[in-house]
C-alpha cells in the first residue's frame, strides 16, 4: 500500500503522461558540457545560424518639394561648400580672382558666387529665376528624388550611398501648394544616375560628395539638363522619411547657366545679353590653360518629403 501511494504521488508508476505534460520538452540534462544556468531547463529554440545573410536595408527615397537659391545671409556669408578645396581671395588666380565666402557657421572657403548674383536677377530681367525651381516642382517639371541606400542607422552610419534620380508624373499638392508626402512616381525615362558613393550619416545628417550631378528640367515643353560638377549634398533626415535644412551645391558650367537664364526669361531675346553679362562676371571655378574660368559656383537650399517609385 505504501508503495502504491508513492507511485501515485510521483505520477510515474507505469501511467501515461497527460497531453499537456507531453507538450513540455524534456529538461536539459545536467552534465559537464551543459552551460551554467541551463541545467534542468527545457531546450531553447534554435537561433538563426551565425552565417545567415543580413536582411538588406530598403532604399530611403524622398522627393524635393522646396528649392531655392542659397543667398547671402550677411555680407560675405552664405551656405554652400568648398568646391575647389582652397580658400581664395581676389588675388588668387587659381581661384579665378574671386574671394570665397564663409558659411553661417564660420567655415572659410565657401564657393557660392551665385549667392551674390540673386539680387541682380530682377535688374537683368531674371526676376522669374528666383521662383523658377519651385514653379517647376509644382508643375512636375522638376521632380528631383534623393535616394539613400544601405541605411542601418538613421543617426550615424558611415557606409551609405546617395543618388539623385528624376521622377515622372503629375504631383499632388496640398492646400499650401506644396507636394504631398508619400506619393508614388514613375522613374523618368532619362533619369540621371548621379551616384555619390562617398556618403555617410553623422548625427542625423546625410553628407554626400563629391559627385557629378545632373538635374533634368522640363520647362515650356522642352527638356534641359543642368550639370553640377564636384557636387555636394547635406541635409538632416527626418523620422517620416523626409529631408530638411538641405543644401546642394557645386560648380555649374557657364553655358548651362545661360540656358537656365533663357528659360527664366522665356527666350526674351532682349534680356539675353544682360543674362550673359551677369553670369559671365561671376565665374569663379575651373580655370583653363588660357586662364579663363568656365564654371560658376552655386548652392541651392531644399527640403524633401517621402516618396516611392513604381
Amino acid at each position: 500500500m505504501r508503495r502504491i501511494a508513492l507511485c501515485l504521488l510521483l505520477a510515474g508508476c507505469g501511467e501515461e503522461s497527460t497531453s499537456e505534460e507531453a507538450a513540455v520538452p524534456d529538461a536539459a540534462p545536467c552534465g559537464a558540457e551543459q552551460a551554467d544556468g541551463d541545467c534542468g531547463l527545457p531546450p531553447q529554440a534554435d537561433a538563426a545560424p551565425p552565417d545567415a545573410a543580413p536582411v538588406p536595408a530598403l532604399p530611403r527615397l524622398s522627393v524635393i518639394d522646396t528649392l531655392g537659391f542659397a543667398t547671402e545671409t550677411a555680407p560675405g556669408v552664405a551656405p554652400g561648400f568648398d568646391v575647389d578645396g582652397r580658400v581664395s581671395d581676389a588675388r588668387d588666380a587659381d581661384g579665378c580672382n574671386k574671394a570665397d565666402l564663409r558659411s553661417p557657421e564660420g567655415t572659410p572657403g565657401i564657393d557660392n558666387a551665385l549667392a551674390r548674383l540673386v539680387p541682380l536677377f530682377s535688374a537683368a530681367g531674371l526676376g522669374a529665376a528666383e521662383s523658377l525651381g519651385q514653379s517647376l516642382i509644382e508643375e512636375g517639371g522638376l521632380l528631383l528624388m534623393v535616394q539613400i541606400d544601405g541605411v542601418d542607422d538613421l543617426l550615424n552610419d558611415d557606409d551609405v550611398t546617395m543618388r539623385l534620380r528624376a521622377g515622372d508624373g503629375e504631383p499632388l499638392l496640398g492646400t499650401d501648394g506644396r507636394l504631398l508626402s508619400g506619393q508614388t512616381f514613375d522613374l523618368h525615362a532619362d533619369s540621371p544616375e548621379s551616384l555619390a558613393p562617398e556618403a555617410h550619416i553623422v548625427d542625423g545628417w546625410i553628407e554626400a560628395g563629391p559627385f557629378e550631378g545632373r538635374l533634368p528640367i522640363l520647362a515650356f515643353g522642352l527638356r534641359y539638363d543642368l550639370s553640377v560638377r564636384n557636387a555636394r549634398l547635406r541635409a538632416r533626415l527626418t523620422p517620416d522619411g523626409g529631408l530638411v535644412e538641405g543644401v546642394f551645391g557645386g560648380g555649374i558650367p557657364l553655358e548651362d547657366l545661360y540656358r537656365v537664364g533663357a528659360i527664366a526669361a522665356n527666350d526674351d531675346q532682349s534680356v539675353l545679353p544682360a543674362i550673359r553679362a551677369v553670369f559671365g562676371s561671376a565665374v569663379d571655378l575651373a580655370p583653363g590653360e588660357d586662364g579663363l574660368c568656365t564654371q560658376v559656383s552655386a548652392a541651392l537650399e531644399f527640403t524633401a518629403v517621402s516618396a516611392f517609385l513604381f
